[in-house]
């Protein structure tokens, strides 16, 4: 097999248009499916030595973070935890810190597992994705990237993710066979316009119960423009459940699940709400 390790981004690009080759970010995704056989890459490229792409900053009005920002730098640093407070929750509790110091952000969304931890909140949170292929630059909205089939082509380089800074309030929480080690079975992530008592604009974005990660913007609808108080909370209870119930259908974990999301649910506004979700005191 043939290994590269490009030194900037618009090397990586042209070899992937000439070479076949299939993008190595953390691996820690990629070489175990190499080694159970489900993929067979004619050649790896690494990028590794790419600086720019492992950078996390604020620019115009954005948090930028590229796509080989490992989870444990995403976990470390005081921008995310300032601006994208989902994100670096999910990042202390994916895997065990060795994973952690491996997996990237780019390579979580590049294998696209269905309980992928940085997918929720970055779907909550607005997230862009920059990606690079023969046709050019482009920047497209995360939800709409993970409607596509297939996601990318075999060419095309996550090049980051932007994060619009609009002051949003935002949570996270999953449910595992094992806390931070396990793959998560479900995960919630919440981010909500906040001011005083009055809720504006909510996204929901939901983890491990459906092919891919999503946003529920029906009930997004349904707990925007409100007050936060018990009644509201209850009420978000009660329709994640349902989205639940409508993702899962007849599969056996349904039940199961469609309990469990009420309280990963609170979970994850107590992120941000004070006392947590499920003892909040408001009207």
């Amino acid at each position: 097999m043939n290994y590269f390790q490009p030194q900037s981004v618009s090397d990586a690009v042209k070899i992937a248009q000439t070479s076949g080759a299939t993008f190595l970010a953390g691996g820690t995704d990629l070489v175990l499916h190499m080694q159970t056989g489900k993929i067979h890459p004619n050649a790896l490229i690494d990028l590794g030595k790419i600086l720019e792409l492992k950078e996390i900053k604020e620019s115009n009005g954005y948090l930028d973070i590229g796509c080989m920002a490992t989870f444990a730098e995403l976990g470390q640093s005081e921008l995310v935890f300032r601006n994208a407070l989902a994100l670096w929750l999910a990042c202390q509790t994916m895997g065990s810190p060795q994973i952690r110091n491996q997996a990237t952000l780019g390579g979580n969304l590049g294998n696209c597992s269905p309980a992928a931890d940085g997918l929720p909140p970055l779907l909550a949170l607005g997230a862009e994705v920059h990606l690079i292929s023969r046709e050019g630059d482009e920047v497209v909205l995360l939800e709409t990237l993970l409607s596509r089939t297939p996601l990318l082509s075999q060419d095309t380089l996550i090049r980051g993710f932007r994060i619009p800074l609009k002051g949003l309030q935002s949570g996270f929480a999953k449910l595992g066979r094992r806390r931070a080690l396990a793959i998560a079975r479900l995960s919630v992530a919440v981010a909500i316009e906040l001011e005083d008592n009055h809720v504006g604009k909510v996204c929901i974005a939901l983890g491990a119960v459906g092919k891919r990660a999503f946003l529920s913007e029906t009930l997004a609808r349904e707990l925007s423009n409100q007050e936060l108080n018990k009644a509201w909370i209850e009420k978000g209870v009660e329709g994640v459940q349902w989205v639940v119930r409508e993702a899962l259908g007849s599969r056996a974990s349904a039940p199961y699940k469609r309990v469990a999301v009420s309280g990963v649910f609170r979970e994850a506004l107590g992120s941000f709400i004070p006392e947590g979700g499920q003892t909040y005191d408001g009207d």
